[in-house]
């Protein structure tokens, strides 16, 4: 009972940060629409409610990302068949704040961007989101014997044991891991 009390301590942190994603995303859309907001411009371009939307949606973002890495680290403490995804978490937030990133930015800079300056501001985040996909293909590439592992039989998996410190499945005779090179123990 004690040890399902202090899991439970350990992850509300993640309570905290979902809580202060969706509070920024309510207030953002919230104020933003406020008639106020909506109707009072800086250089007759931008207004005040494109200002409090990008300051709401900015600062969700950037607690859901912080959210992927502290994840990540907690990951990284693990040592169970769910481990591997230490090295999925990061990639695949990566590839969804900067493809939103590219909606949130544009609520301040399209008033002031000529066509031209659109369309390198668009080729910027094509080749951002491109490099996170890419990021997240290697990263899955790199974990295919653990994501085989879980995903397959489990009369097959027994055959094999997994390494206490990735996750990855390693064969019965196998003295190191195939992943990370560890030396597997008698008890991995």
């Amino acid at each position: 009972m004690e040890q399902n009390n202090q899991k439970s301590a350990g992850l509300d942190w993640i309570g905290r940060y979902v809580a202060v994603i969706l509070l920024s995303l309510v207030l953002a859309t919230a104020i933003g629409n406020m008639d106020l907001f909506v109707k009072t411009t800086i250089g007759g371009k931008l207004n005040a409610s494109h200002i409090v939307q990008f300051l709401g949606y900015g600062a969700a973002l950037v607690a859901f990302w912080v959210l992927g890495q502290r994840a990540t680290m907690a990951l990284q403490q693990y040592a169970g068949k769910w481990s591997f995804l230490q090295h999925l978490i990061l990639p695949a937030v990566s590839l969804i704040v900067v493809s939103v990133a590219y909606s949130v930015l544009l609520l301040l800079l399209k008033p002031v961007m000529d066509a031209a300056l659109h369309n390198i501001y668009n080729w910027v985040f094509i080749m951002g989101i491109l490099a996170c996909a890419g990021w997240l293909v290697m990263a899955v590439l790199n974990q295919s014997a653990s994501l085989t592992a879980l995903f397959t039989d489990r009369k097959s998996v027994g055959q094999g044991r997994l390494c206490a410190s990735c996750g990855a499945n390693c064969g019965a005779a196998d003295k190191f891991c195939k992943q990370c090179g560890k030396e597997l123990g008698d008890n991995a």
